[in-house]
C-alpha cells in the first residue's frame, strides 16, 4: 500500500447550517456536497466534510484532538481578512521550523491553522 495524502477531514457539528456558513461564507472554501445532514468543501487540494452529529449524545463542544494546518497563499492577507469577519486568531507566529502560521476555531471549536511557508 503507497499512502497518498490525506483524502479528506471528517467532523460533527452541532449545528450544520451555522457550519455551512463559517466554511462557505466566512472561509470562502468551495461547496461542493450539499444533503440534510452532510457538507462537504473543497479548499485548495483539500476537502472537508461536515456531518450533522447524530450520535445520540451532542457533546457541549467537540473541540479537543484534531488541528489541520492549510497552506495559503498569504497568510498575513488571510489573518487580516478573518478578522475582519469576526473570527477571532492567534497571533501571527514566525515558527523555528519555517512556517508562518496562526490558527483560529470554528463554531464548535475545532481547531484549523492558515500558515505558509517563510521565504529566506
Amino acid at each position: 500500500m503507497t499512502a497518498k495524502g490525506v483524502f479528506y477531514v471528517f467532523i460533527y457539528v452541532s449545528d450544520l447550517a451555522r457550519s455551512k456558513a463559517f466554511y462557505g461564507d466566512t472561509l470562502g472554501w468551495q461547496l461542493g456536497t450539499d444533503e440534510p445532514d452532510v457538507a462537504g468543501f473543497a479548499f485548495g487540494k483539500g476537502y472537508l466534510v461536515v456531518h450533522t452529529d447524530n450520535r445520540g449524545t451532542v457533546p457541549a463542544r467537540f473541540a479537543g484532538g484534531m488541528h489541520v494546518a492549510v497552506e495559503v497563499d498569504d497568510v498575513n492577507a488571510e489573518h487580516a481578512r478573518l478578522q475582519r469577519l469576526g473570527v477571532k486568531p492567534s497571533e501571527l507566529c514566525d515558527q523555528p521550523w519555517g512556517e508562518r502560521n496562526f490558527s483560529f476555531q470554528d463554531p464548535d471549536g475545532y481547531t484549523w491553522a492558515y500558515g505558509q511557508p517563510q521565504r529566506g
